[in-house]
């Protein structure tokens, strides 16, 4: 727990970045590349079994939460980020995927991999200009961001549905 304060401690002091602050296209790259390889390792660290395992009821499966995670990166990135529409060949059938390991993880691949080319082929200066999206407008790097921080918020909440499967989560590492 004491980890925890010194984080949450952390992250309220380091400021937000600004414009002036705002991280170039090779340092997203960089963040997307470490964000897919948890993902990919949380999939790896489930049990067939577990891609229904819901904690409480009410709440997504493991598998629709993976699901939730590329979906809503690869929406924002499409949208905010890039301007580039996701590829129609990328959405598969959530009857079949959500209830396969191996094709939920290829689909988490395909959409992570998808964003990576698409910010690979953005310039830094096509990041700047502000882009309106769900009823507000931030510049296009920070609706990248945004992304992540919901990928890595709801990644994070996998980490019980993990260790009440007597599973381990992948550990954090900063690079």
């Amino acid at each position: 727990m004491h980890r925890l304060a010194i984080i949450a401690l952390l992250a309220v002091m380091l400021p937000a970045p600004s414009h002036a602050q705002r991280p170039g296209r090779l340092a997203m790259l960089d963040d997307w590349k470490h964000q897919q390889g948890y993902i990919l390792a949380a999939i790896d660290s489930a049990t067939p079994k577990m891609l229904d395992f819901r904690p409480t009821k009410g709440v997504r499966s493991f598998a629709e939460q993976i699901d939730h995670i590329v979906t809503v990166a690869a929406t924002i990135t499409s949208y905010g980020t890039t301007g580039n529409p996701i590829p129609p060949e990328l959405t598969g059938d959530s009857a079949v995927y959500l209830h396969d390991r191996a094709k939920l993880r290829a689909r988490a691949a395909q959409y992570l991999s998808w964003i990576l080319a698409t910010l690979a082929e953005t310039t830094d200066e096509e990041l700047t200009p502000e882009q309106p999206l769900a009823g507000g407008s931030m510049p296009r790097w920070r609706w990248n961001m945004t992304a992540l921080q919901h990928s890595a918020w709801t990644l994070g909440q996998l980490v019980p549905y993990l260790r009440l499967n007597g599973r381990t989560p992948p550990m954090f590492t900063p690079f």
